[in-house]
């Protein structure tokens, strides 16, 4: 028996052929008899306890990047996972499609040169007019626009060839 265990108060009592026949929880030096659902949130709250007190340092929050740095998975820490609202939507199939495009994506966007990602980082990110944009190289408006509109047909090749 792991030393966390002999502390719990929640424990299964099984036949001898390995069945539960009762999941009891310890309240107030009582035993409670509760149903399979109670305790298993139970059991997952210990859990997930167990491990911020355990595994994270004093006075830190938990962040998604630590937990997946210490490869810690969600379920581990009993959190049900509901469907996202694209996977209701779009189902596994159309997720697949998506991550695959976002790769393209990405592919295309590391392809650029750096005036090509100034020019998407003003207009798109830094929310800038294509003749504010203009007016801060010393440029024309329409040059600005045509390199735009060159630069959208070359990330569209990328992607969709």
């Amino acid at each position: 028996m792991q030393k966390w265990q002999e502390s719990r108060n929640y424990k299964r009592i099984k036949d001898e052929n390995g069945e539960v026949l009762a999941y009891i929880i310890t309240v107030d030096g009582r035993d409670i008899e509760v149903a399979e659902e109670v305790y298993q949130a139970y059991s997952q709250a210990d859990r997930r306890e167990r491990y911020v007190r355990e595994e994270v340092e004093p006075g830190k929050n938990l962040s998604l990047e630590k937990l997946l740095e210490d490869e810690v998975t969600l379920e581990k820490l009993g959190v049900e996972m509901s469907p996202s609202a694209e996977e209701t939507m779009l189902g596994q199939e159309g997720i697949r499609q998506t991550e695959q495009q976002l790769k393209r994506l990405a592919d295309a966007l590391a392809s650029l040169n750096t005036a090509e990602r100034q020019l998407l980082q003003a207009l798109y990110f830094d929310c800038l007019s294509a003749r504010e944009y203009a007016r801060q190289l010393g440029a024309y408006h329409r040059t600005i626009l045509y390199r735009r509109d060159k630069l959208l047909e070359k990330l569209r090749g990328k992607i969709c060839a």
